[in-house]
């Protein structure tokens, strides 16, 4: 039984029938990641300034590159009044580690943060792996609420809690600049002064991105472009793989050779992602979907002995087991879900789970 999204708070079963149900009916959701610029101190206080071209950032398309309103003399960036129709990179939940997040942390409170670039240097990236001069990422740092209209579990996002901006600029020393910008519920009012060098998201980020200053590695749609063009950084740490990245290594070399990655990053990671049941059992159904029936199998099974008492584990096994013509196998596999499908919580999940291995039992047995 594979695990579908039904809403973005909250997970659920469905019964498939047989494979070629998983073939044609898979429907799968991403899930993203997020990072932040912060840094130790806080933008100063600042009067608000009139909207105005003259200090809005220019949001040009690819071909014209957007250029930071920076001015070397003084040090001070102006404000991109338009950075919502930039390119979005990422978002995150409670990731917070500069001022305006530790704050509403301290007090209680949640954050999301959300990372946009400008389209010019978005385009270069995904051309070269690498960020061109004048590049502009803005970090708009949102709280976070969990109660009101239709939520029961999960966050959505409210009040604006702080606006900050990373660019590269070579007039700068180090060739990286960090900024937080005096804002309002619409966002920023006015220009703002570069952190000091001492500020803490200086060390930070030359120590922990993943590509030049920036934190590229929570960024899903632009990490595999950089991978591919070899502009990840030979000392950065790295970070889990995703299921997507293990699907192509199993594609490539077979699921023996993808495992050892696997056990690799739960030695380092224990809690990844890429470990919960839900992840390898969706590995296996997105195996099965590409028709790779006997690297999907070997999943599955997997996610068995790892997750030995878990009816929903046995009974996507069963299933596949079942599309794929091994009768015999999905019978046991199916018993075998039978004899623990009391360790699932009474309710809906459990009724349909057992509807589905009593089912394949009847349909076997003949």
């Amino acid at each position: 039984m594979r695990w579908l999204s039904a809403r973005a708070t909250s997970l659920s079963y469905k019964p498939v029938r047989g494979l070629r149900d998983i073939l044609s009916g898979m429907k799968l959701r991403t899930v993203v990641v997020s990072v932040l610029f912060g840094c130790g101190s806080a933008a100063p206080a600042a009067p608000a300034t009139p909207r105005t071209p003259a200090t809005a950032a220019v949001n040009a398309g690819p071909s014209a590159p957007v250029r930071p309103p920076y001015d070397p003399v003084t040090q001070e960036l102006g404000p991109p009044r338009d950075y919502r129709s930039w390119v979005y990179l990422t978002s995150g939940f409670n990731m917070g580690y500069g001022p305006a997040a530790v704050e509403a942390r301290a007090g209680g409170v949640g954050s999301y943060d959300t990372v946009f670039v400008d389209p010019a240097a978005h385009a270069e990236f995904v051309k070269t792996g690498a960020w061109p001069d004048h590049t502009m990422f803005v970090l708009e740092i949102r709280s976070s609420e969990h109660s009101g209209s239709i939520v029961t579990t999960g966050h959505f996002q409210t009040d604006i809690l702080g606006i900050e901006a990373e660019i590269k600029d070579r007039r700068i020393a180090g060739g990286w600049g960090f900024f937080s910008f005096p804002s309002d519920d619409r966002g920023p009012t006015g220009p703002t002064k570069r952190h000091p060098e001492t500020a803490a998201c200086y060390e930070c980020h030359a120590v922990n991105a993943a590509v030049e200053n920036t934190f590229t590695q929570f960024y899903p749609t632009l990490l595999p472009v950089a991978q591919a063009h070899g502009t990840v950084r030979k000392d950065f740490v790295g970070i889990p793989p995703s299921v997507d990245e293990i699907r192509a290594e199993i594609v490539a070399g077979g699921y023996a050779a993808a495992r050892p990655r696997i056990d690799a990053a739960l030695a380092k990671w224990p809690d990844a992602v890429i470990g919960k049941e839900v992840s390898l059992n969706r590995l296996g159904y997105k195996l099965a979907a590409d028709k790779h029936v006997a690297d999907a199998i070997e999943v599955l099974a997997d996610v068995t002995r790892r997750f030995p008492r878990s009816a929903n584990a046995w009974d996507s096994l069963a299933e596949v087991l079942e599309g794929a013509g091994k009768l015999a196998e999905a019978r046991d596999a199916t018993r075998r879900g039978l004899a623990v499908i009391d360790q699932v919580p009474p309710g809906s999940r459990r009724d349909a789970l057992g509807k589905s291995l009593r089912d394949r039992a009847a349909r076997l047995a003949k």
